[in-house]
């Protein structure tokens, strides 16, 4: 167990101001959250964006406090980087980031990297994996705090790895959630207009995701993607040697020969043929981003085609629901309009019939996203169904209209609120050589209502709801 003196911790922010307990306090943990508290920790008290951290150092004293201090997010950080002895100064960390494609990345990176050799571990939007141990993603943003990164990152030193993997939200970056871990690889996806609401414009989102970037080694390196339009402002961005990949771009790593089936992919990359069981041309580009990463410790084009070859579908990313009916159904986390039109392409490019879709957005995002998200689904689906997605605290109904907004009237939508309702509407319209696409819950276990998260899957609703039509099929790919 770790424990360390307050003096210690002090020490390392030198400005941070005691408010309970004394320098000579042992703490066996620390915590920004009173809630989450255990006797003995360390609270440190953060100004939120509602609340003053001060306000709960009754209850964290009440739970068992041995010290409390005042910082600021920067110094929680250091605080919790201190307390754990700086686990990234020993364990390599990949940071993977971008709008999307960041957790399928992360996991193509792991697999190509154990099929090398080497033990990792992660931690993604969907779970945290620390050796052959994986477990949930206990909170509800991508990157968690610091105090949580750091204790996570010790964990896998201590465990021994060689890698790992974090999964690098513009949350995280713009909240100094991963100050004080020292990346050596950073990987960008892509960028588009996402959480704009938080960071208010554009621009500040781009330079959010550059920190990553910014704070890579000269020894480090940077794997860029080639065929997104900024590209070369990531690039300016970093001093570490820059490696990029692409699909329709001149790249240092491009695949060709690109096969797309109902039951896989295969592409060639430098001259060797490689076979996966991930759907979508966007997957292609995924593997080379891992691949390209990996490069950095060592692997090898045989530790790719062995990685593509036994890797199954990452949860909630293009999976398969098939219980023996005759038009396909597939579940993505697509909940940007980038994702979301990648998505209903690559149902296309598998040669669907028409593609029939469910989808929502979620309440206290980007509300811009919302018509444009109608207009495309009213441009790329033959059939669609707007319904509830995580609506919080804002009314499903009003998400629903505006997202409609951006479709035409004579667009051929419906409107249904109860999303086990609009997926049966779907199922039931669907007929042989269709695609069902599912999107925006992917590998998600619950709805957030209110205050409330109910429990909800996706690829379960759709199995049971198949079911119940009378396919009596049971796997869920």
């Amino acid at each position: 167990m770790h424990a360390k003196r307050v003096a210690e911790l002090l020490a390392a922010g030198p400005s941070v101001a005691l408010l309970h307990g004394s320098p000579s306090s042992m703490v066996t943990g620390l915590t920004q959250d009173s809630r989450q508290l255990r006797p003995g920790d360390l609270f440190v008290a953060v100004s939120g964006f509602e609340r003053d951290g001060r306000e709960f150092l009754p209850q964290a004293i009440a739970a068992g406090a041995a010290a409390a201090v005042s910082a600021s997010r920067t110094q929680l950080a250091e605080l919790a980087a201190a307390f754990y002895d700086h686990p990234s100064s020993t364990l390599p960390v990949v940071g993977i980031t971008g709008t999307d494609g960041k957790t399928s990345t992360t996991q193509l990176l792991s697999a190509i990297l154990e099929a090398h050799g080497l033990r990792t571990g992660w931690l993604t939007t969907v779970n945290t994996k620390v050796g052959s141990e994986v477990r949930p993603n206990a909170v509800d943003h991508t990157t968690p705090e610091a105090p949580v990164v750091q204790r996570t990152l010790a964990e896998m030193r201590d465990a021994g790895l060689d890698v790992c993997i974090l999964e690098t939200s513009s949350h995280a970056l713009e909240l100094d959630r991963v100050h004080g871990v020292d990346f050596q690889v950073g990987v960008f996806t892509n960028l588009s207009s996402e959480h704009i609401n938080f960071h208010g414009t554009f621009e500040a989102y781009r330079l959010a995701k550059a920190r990553l970037f910014s704070a890579l080694p000269a020894s480090g390196l940077a794997i860029l993607n080639a065929d997104d339009a900024h590209v070369s402002f990531f690039a300016a961005a970093t001093v570490a040697r820059v490696l990029t990949y692409g699909l329709a771009s001149a790249a240092d790593v491009n695949a060709t020969d690109i096969a797309l089936a109902p039951r896989g992919t295969s592409f060639v990359l430098q001259g060797r043929h490689i076979e996966t069981r991930l759907l979508a041309r966007f997957n292609v580009a995924n593997w080379l981003a891992a691949y390209a990463a990996a490069t950095y410790f060592g692997a090898t084009l045989d530790d790719l085609v062995q990685a593509a070859r036994d890797q199954p579908p990452v949860p909630g990313r293009m999976n398969l629901v098939q219980r023996g009916q005759p038009f396909a159904v597939v579940v993505d986390f697509a909940h940007t309009p980038q994702a979301l039109e990648r998505a209903l392409d690559s149902l296309r490019d598998l040669g669907a019939r028409r593609v029939l879709l469910v989808f929502g957005l979620a309440g206290g995002r980007d509300a811009a996203n919302r018509p444009v998200m109608g207009a495309l689904a009213a441009r790329k689906a033959n059939f669609f169904v707007i319904s509830m997605d995580d609506p919080g605290h804002e009314d499903p109904a009003t998400i629903a209209q505006q997202i409609a907004a951006g479709a035409s009237p004579s667009s051929n939508l419906v409107i249904e609120l109860d999303r086990r309702a609009a997926i049966r509407l779907v199922l039931e319209n669907a007929e042989p050589g269709d695609a069902v696409l599912l999107a925006g819950k992917g590998h998600e276990q619950r709805m957030v209502v209110g205050d409330e998260r109910r429990p909800w899957n996706d690829a379960a609703v759709a199995a049971d709801e198949l079911f119940q039509m009378g396919y009596a099929g049971q796997a869920v790919r």
